[in-house]
């Protein structure tokens, strides 16, 4: 990454110090932003999150349509830590992906490994073949039968080894790591085009196409024609991919990444410290919260009634709290959550979709102003940011944001940092 200057700069002659909790999609993109804009920034990775469970999808948010080309752009400065990732594709025209469901998805970008099928809709004389192996989930009769007429099904040898059955996606995919096995597949694909009366325009494959990076590319070109997976279940190859560009990128850009999960986040005089959960303190000028929501682990489901089993509750909490000591506010629809007037809390199913047409559990988060300021010299990206759509490309955007912020602006005594209000729940349900 470069400097707003569009020069490198090494670690050493960094000014801020940006101390960034949290390594998924938000966190990497507020680390890449800062380091941009010219701060040190140490990353604390607490583990496994959301983003590694991604399928490979890119999309803005749920109520955003995919197919709205530049309507849907990212900022310059987000398509930059998208780019430095080097792993998505985002076409102007969005995407259409193909799922293991049986489903045609639309998309406004994807994983490079995942084929995308919207610029072969238009043509009529070319079938996209879907290769026949014996791999979980899949059925390549099934499943072209479920796309539609214009996927055909192909014999092509794809398994080399007989574990390679009931392996599962990620490791599977992980064998075609190796060039000689990429080469391998590729001789295979080119005999079963060769065979196949109906004319060819694409191939699926179930996933398979690498980890350390998207191997769909070099087989492409290997095969003479466009190749890639269909979307997995969460927890497959996607997912990785994304890990391993991440690291990549961070190093690249010269962000320090720390293998450890914040316990609390303070304020302490005119800096911030994180407090790792085996005690050490890591200080820094400026800080960003990019912990992940409900699914990532940032955001804990804790009613009252769940405090103790067999006990009449001695309190009267939100179900909701955050999973490290930060002074922010819990909150969602733009005000602070209020205190269930009920010892036994809210019944769940009003707080959650299907029952609920606009559920608690999809907005709850920390209030922020512009940028997301949570409080001076603290900020929050991703899906801890409340009312903000769960969506990756939403994450990537408000990770950015954040992280030039906090390059930006030091630590100002003269604004309050505000009180802690996790306990609390919407008075309007």
């Amino acid at each position: 990454m470069k400097g707003t200057d569009g020069t490198s700069r090494p670690p050493s002659e960094r000014g801020r110090h940006v101390i960034v909790v949290g390594a998924g999609v938000a966190g990497t993109a507020a680390a890449l932003a800062a380091a941009a804009a010219g701060a040190r920034v140490t990353v604390m990775n607490g583990g496994t999150g959301a983003s590694t469970l991604s399928t490979g999808a890119l999309d803005f948010g749920a109520d955003a349509t995919p197919l709205q080309g530049s309507l849907l752009a990212l900022s310059p400065a987000a398509r930059a830590v998208l780019d430095a990732l080097l792993l998505h594709k985002l076409p102007d025209l969005g995407a259409r992906l193909l799922t293991m469901q049986g489903t045609v998805r639309p998309a406004r970008g994807h994983d490079a490994a995942l084929l995308d099928v919207l610029p072969m809709t238009a043509t009529d004389a070319e079938r996209i073949g879907v290769v026949r192996c014996h791999r979980p989930g899949w059925d390549a009769d099934a499943l072209a039968s479920a796309w539609g007429d214009s996927f055909l099904p192909i014999d092509a040898e794809m398994l080399r080894h007989s574990d390679e059955h009931v392996l599962p996606h990620a490791d599977f995919a992980a064998r075609h790591d190796d060039a000689t096995r990429l080469g391998w597949l590729s001789a295979r694909l080119r005999s079963a085009v060769a065979t196949t009366r109906e004319r060819l325009g694409a191939i699926v494959l179930p996933p398979s196409l690498g980890v350390e990076a998207a191997r769909a590319r070099e087989l492409t070109t290997l095969a003479g024609l466009p190749c890639g997976e269909a979307m997995g279940a969460p927890g497959g190859p996607s997912g990785l991919r994304f890990e391993r560009s991440r690291t990549r990128a961070l190093a690249h850009a010269g962000v320090v990444v720390i293998d450890v999960r914040a316990r609390a986040i303070k304020p302490a005089e005119t800096r911030w410290v994180a407090e790792c959960e085996d005690g050490r303190p890591i200080d820094g000028d400026t800080v960003v919260l990019a912990i992940g929501g409900l699914l990532g682990g940032g955001i804990e489901y804790a009613p009252s009634e769940a405090i103790f089993a067999t006990a009449l509750p001695p309190l009267a909490r939100a179900p909701f709290r955050l999973a490290i000591d930060a002074p922010v506010t819990l909150g969602a629809w733009g005000r602070p959550l209020d205190v269930p007037s009920s010892l036994f809390g809210v019944p769940p199913e009003s707080i959650a979709w299907p029952f609920a047409p606009d559920p608690l559990f999809d907005r709850v988060g920390i209030l922020t102003g512009p940028g997301g300021r949570a409080a001076a010299g603290l900020f929050v990206a991703g899906e801890l940011l409340a009312d903000a759509p769960h969506a990756l490309l939403a994450a990537l955007e408000s990770g950015t944001v954040a992280g030039m912020a906090a390059a930006r602006e030091p630590f100002s005594p003269e604004v309050p940092v505000p009180e802690a209000r996790g306990a609390a729940f919407p008075s309007r349900l």
